[in-house]
């Protein structure tokens, strides 16, 4: 089994890199990528612990872009740990996620349910996590303003919901160039829960490589549609679960949602090419 799109502590999964690892090895998962959002903390850690049970491993992460306040994940794969050409990036995008939390915290505040903003970020960022919407949403549970994080999503935090806050960031464009610039390769994740393909055009002439047709909440008729658009542009195909944890709607996909082998030839094949390019 081959999974290429998983989630740790660094981000907003709920076991650490080292665990994740033990996990996939146990679910069967031989081949597998760290794709935390907006850091590659994890990275180190994982590899280590994929080498010592003897699982390839290819380290990862999930950016996100933001196009009309709307969050568009693009993942890049085979980059260096703390590449210079990304890594100040990504500390603006850990710096832009700690001032969104903080609005979100605020209008949360108006409405009646007040969280700890302060305590949570800095928690958050001394166990080098990321801090997302999960986190503000476990908050809200624990402070007894929501029964449950879906609650929360459904209540304040999701999409157009009273305390949702849209990203501002970099377009979908410039993190598939920049991914470019440091030595990966860019494929767009889960393309069937954003419904936008009219976007792919242009992300192929700005660098993508690849698309995510293999996803845990994409059926057969998602999955068929963007493996015929993945040939139509000539790009490499991955695939995961999402896996973020056990009480995650992707987590009886954790072992059994992945990416053939044939075409991880491929995706690897482009790979090697991009890394190559840069590098010599």
């Amino acid at each position: 089994m081959i999974d290429l799109h998983l989630h740790t502590t660094a981000s907003d999964g709920l076991l650490t890199p080292s665990e994740l690892v033990n996990r996939a090895m146990r679910s069967g998962i031989r081949t597998l990528s760290i794709t935390d959002h907006d850091t590659m903390a994890g990275v180190p850690i994982a590899a280590e612990a994929a080498s010592k049970l003897g699982l390839e491993f290819l380290p990862g992460v999930e950016i996100t872009a933001s196009l009309e306040s709307r969050d568009i994940h693009i993942l890049g794969y085979f980059i260096d740990q703390n590449p210079p050409e990304l890594e100040p990036f990504l500390k603006a995008q850990q710096v832009d996620r700690c001032l969104r939390a903080r609005e979100i915290a605020a209008r949360l505040a108006k409405l009646g349910a007040y969280i700890d903003i302060d305590t949570l970020i800095k928690e958050a960022e001394a166990e080098s996590r990321a801090v997302a919407r999960p986190l503000i949403a476990a908050a809200l549970v624990k402070s007894g303003h929501a029964s449950s994080k879906q609650e929360a999503f459904n209540k304040w935090l999701g999409d157009g919901c009273s305390a949702y806050v849209p990203r501002r960031g970099a377009s979908p464009a410039d993190v598939v160039r920049l991914i470019s610039k440091a030595g990966g390769i860019s494929a767009l994740a889960h393309p069937g829960l954003l419904r936008r393909d009219e976007l792919i055009p242009d992300l192929v002439k700005a660098g993508l490589v690849a698309i995510e047709v293999y996803h845990s909440q994409h059926n057969n008729a998602r999955q068929s549609n963007y493996a015929k658009i993945a040939r139509q542009y000539g790009l490499a195909m991955c695939g995961g679960s999402d896996y973020h944890g056990d009480d995650h709607h992707s987590a009886k996909f954790f072992g059994s949602i992945g990416l053939p082998r044939e075409e991880f030839i491929l995706l690897f094949q482009r790979l090697l090419a991009a890394h190559n390019s840069v590098n010599n």
